[in-house]
């Protein structure tokens, strides 16, 4: 019981961060999301450092580190899947702990700041005081508050679930863009299957739900505090504006999403499209056998032909490097064009490698046909996978050549262009935003391909690599956002899942059919999206979409809380060195 007693707060930084690896794929226990900092707050703000001289600051990192630890390893681990690639399990397992412990320092710092920063310690009521009588001949029945006591509480809550929230929200856009970036299952995600709440995503982007949730998690646990205690000890419950306030605030969200849900385009030209999904492992795209190979090319062929000879389709969508081979190959060309365009009217669209064979360079391509290669518009990949498509650091750091170097041989070279592919239709041009694999993740990479007039998002992903582990529901998870925060219908074909179509609310339900089917490829009985097939969809593309706020500005909201959280860190700083130097003793 001693033990419990001393070492409760790790337990409930642990506590923490698994709850949290609950609220996403493939456990989606959502409602979990406005509750899972209680632990953590609880040890954050009312435990005391085990040692005395332990700065809070430091006891805070620890703690959130902890709960950074345990929810990134806990909803991260198809990351060991690699050992498929690498060829053992200890390259995988030590690609999952190494990935986690470097993700865990951005909830350490929220950690730092919670309980230094953000801490909330519950105010002492103030004392009665009778007021002056203005009239001695009329008697105060009864003694006022002290000034601002029917509020002061509520007020100091709001004050630091606003900090805390502040503080959570910067650091998710930190860890978005730091290394690269890796914005993976924000809070705001795991709000993926209630809609109504993230259409405001169209202004403070998927990050900024980070503020929203913190924010209210806060207010929620400093609530039960404040109850226990009126109860206890003042045997009355005083008003909790905070709460009334956090309430507002989620009710505000849901009226602002109705609004959006219920919005219908009034102009829209409409797109028939199909997606093929063939389910090609790592094992056999890399294989060398010929035969192999060739049954790739042709079950591409075989299904695109059948599928446009049958019906008047505007555009095919085949995933992530789709063929093996290079699309400069003349073979390439001479198969695209004789087996599979041969001059039809429809658009191909589809991931390839490409070479340039002058400077030996490759690049990973998303590219768009129409009759014939000669047609062919090409998108490079910009935001490439570290480890995945290149190697960091590869001539200063030889250990990473070492380790790697067998795997990825020659690293890809980033895209640099940000214009959207085109594609036309009744005497419509079509914005294509060109995406490839994770960049569908990111809300900062997308906005920059906006444009007036129709778009659609185009999404081509090759998640083999993690087989039938989460990777794959969590990749589709956060790209739906993509389509809310710049109100842009989204096609996604994925080599092994999840491949579907989602519309600019975020939904893969189409809202001019009765059919209640979602528009993912999926088993109709298992619900499993690891399975070979192809879907079919009408798409309505809006004529005229608005620009959005979030498409404009970015994650400015996310910026201004996470620099408003950063002033006062320095702040505090500042007070506490001159505290302690003030309390220095002085020298002889």
């Amino acid at each position: 019981m001693t033990f419990l007693k001393k070492h409760w707060p790790i337990f409930a930084a642990v506590l923490s961060g698994i709850c949290l690896a609950l609220c996403f794929e493939p456990w989606n226990v959502s409602s979990l999301i406005w509750f899972w900092q209680a632990p953590l707050l609880a040890a954050l703000w009312f435990a005391k450092p085990n040692k005395e001289k332990t700065p809070r600051w430091r006891w805070g990192l620890g703690l959130g580190y902890l709960t950074g630890l345990a929810f990134f390893l806990t909803s991260q681990t198809w990351f060991i899947e690699v050992q498929h690639v690498a060829g053992n399990l200890a390259t995988g397992i030590v690609a999952w702990i190494g990935m986690c412990a470097y993700l865990a320092i951005y909830p350490a710092l929220f950690g730092a700041f919670a309980a230094t920063v953000g801490r909330w310690v519950p105010r002492e009521p103030k004392e009665s005081q009778p007021l002056k009588k203005k009239n001695p001949r009329f008697k105060q029945p009864f003694p006022t508050k002290g000034k601002g006591d029917l509020f002061d509480q509520s007020f100091h809550v709001l004050k630091y679930a606003f900090l805390n929230g502040a503080a959570w929200c910067g650091l998710e856009w930190l860890r978005g863009i730091a290394f690269t970036g890796f914005a993976w299952n924000g809070l705001g995600v795991a709000l993926k299957d209630h809609l109504m709440l993230v259409q405001f995503a169209d202004v403070i982007g998927v990050d900024g739900y980070g503020f929203v949730l913190m924010f209210s998690g806060c207010i929620a646990f400093c609530t039960v505090v404040r109850l226990v205690r009126e109860i206890q000890e003042r045997k009355r419950l005083r008003p909790h504006l905070d709460f009334a306030f956090g309430v507002a605030l989620v009710m505000g969200l849901f009226l602002y999403g109705m609004g959006k849900i219920t919005d219908r385009p009034k102009e829209t030209v409409e797109i028939r499209a199909r997606i093929l999904q063939m389910k090609v492992s790592m094992e056999d795209k890399w294989s060398e056998d010929k035969k192999l190979l060739q049954k790739i090319i042709f079950d591409y062929r075989d299904l695109t032909r059948a599928f446009v000879e049958t019906a008047d389709y505007d555009l095919v969508l085949w995933p992530e490097t789709a063929l093996p081979g290079y699309f400069s190959f003349p073979w390439m060309q001479d198969l695209l064009n004789d087996q599979i365009l041969k001059g039809d009217s429809f658009y191909l669209l589809t991931g390839l490698e490409d070479h340039n064979f002058s400077t030996s360079e490759i690049y990973n391509t998303i590219t768009l046909m129409k009759g014939s290669t000669e047609s062919y518009q090409s998108h490079r990949k910009i935001h490439l996978a570290p480890f995945g498509e290149y190697i960091p650091l590869r001539n200063s750091f030889p250990p990473f050549e070492w380790i790697l170097g067998a795997i990825i041989a020659q690293d890809f070279i980033p895209g640099e262009s940000y214009e959207p592919l085109v594609i036309e239709k009744d005497g419509q041009e079509i914005g294509i935003i060109p995406s490839i694999c994770i960049e569908d993740t990111l809300g900062r990479h997308t906005r920059k391909f906006v444009r007036e007039g129709p778009q659609l998002i185009v999404n081509v992903t090759n998640d083999a690599w993690f087989y039938e582990s989460a990777e794959p529901a969590q990749h589709f998870a956060n790209a739906l956002f993509r389509c809310i925060e710049i109100r842009r219908p989204m096609a996604r074909a994925a080599n092994t899942g999840v491949s579907g179509f989602i519309d600019e609310r975020g939904s893969v339900y189409d809202r001019n059919s009765s059919d209640s089917f979602a528009r993912i490829i999926q088993d109709e009985e298992t619900g499993d999206t690891y399975i070979r097939g192809s879907l079919p969809a009408t798409l309505q593309i809006d004529l005229n979409p608005p620009i959005t706020f979030y498409a404009r500005f970015g994650n400015l909201f996310s910026v201004t809380l996470g620099a408003i959280a950063l002033f006062f860190s320095v702040v505090q700083a500042i007070k506490t060195r001159k505290r302690k130097a003030g309390q220095a003793p002085l020298k002889a």
